[in-house]
This record gives structure tokens, sequence and C-alpha cells, in this order.
């Protein structure tokens, strides 16, 4: 007859138990870790016209544990995508009860009207792209932390 003994089988079912949660926080911290990157580098990245676009940068965890990243800037979008612009008669008006005319006559602009125009300068994309390479390493990183943690 052959007889087994089997020691310290308590001690990787407790491994067991302990490692979803142990990865969850590590992989959750990954995330963070990821997103302040992306962050950082869309921040250095970003047009700097009067900084409000860069300032705007931000990210947030959402309710299904997702982390968003954000641009509160109304010209953000333009920045990253361009935009097209077209003919506006000099007599509109603008916020502040100003006319487009008043606006073009300060900046020394003549004619009936104007067409403001611009290309691309992409920041978001750029900065997902330098920090998307690092993301394979970095949830492997987690992914030993946690499985060390929980021995």
């Amino acid at each position: 007859m052959i007889q087994i003994e089997i020691h310290g089988l308590d001690t990787v079912y407790k491994m067991f138990q302990e490692l979803p949660e142990k990865l969850d926080k590590e992989v959750d911290k990954t995330q963070k870790e990821f997103m302040a990157f992306v962050q950082k580098s869309a921040k250095i990245r970003a047009p700097r016209f009067s900084g409000q676009l860069a300032e705007s940068i931000t990210f947030k965890k959402t309710e299904n544990r997702v982390y968003q990243l954000t641009v509160e800037s109304p010209y953000g979008f333009f920045q990253e995508y361009g935009f097209t612009g077209k003919w506006l008669p000099s007599d509109m008006p603008v916020i502040g009860g100003y006319r487009i005319g008043d606006w073009m006559a300060a900046k020394g602009l003549t004619g009936f009207g104007f067409k403001p125009s611009g290309a691309p300068h992409p920041f978001i994309g750029p900065a997902f792209a330098s920090g998307v390479r690092h993301l394979p390493n970095m949830l492997q990183n987690a992914v030993f932390k946690a499985v060390k943690e929980s021995k």
C-alpha cells in the first residue's frame, strides 16, 4: 500500500482565497498609475495658449471601477481633432454685446467676416499611445505582486 501525505494544503487554499482580493487591489492601483501617466503626458503635450487646456485634463474612477480621462476645456476637442472654419458676418453679435466686426477691428483685421480654422494638434492620442506600450508590463508586475502577497 502506498500512502501519500501532502502538507501545506491549507496554505495553498488560503493563498487562493486571498488572491482575487489582492489582484483586484493591485490591478486597480496599476490602472490609477497608468491614467496618471497618460494625464501627465497629455498635459505636457497640450497646446499652451492660456494653460487652461492643460489644467482641465483630469481623470476619475467611475462606479464600475473604470478610470476615465476627461478634458473639461471647451476647445479640447477642437485641438485634438482640428476644425474647419466658417465665414461669419461682421455684424454678428457675440457674448458681451460686441460684434465680430468689433473684435476684428481690435485685432486690426478688415473685411466683412473671418474664417477661423485650425489644424489638429493631438495631445490625448499620442499620450495614450506612449503609455499603452508600458501597460502589459505594468499589469504583469501587478499580477506577480498580488501572487507574492498572497503567499
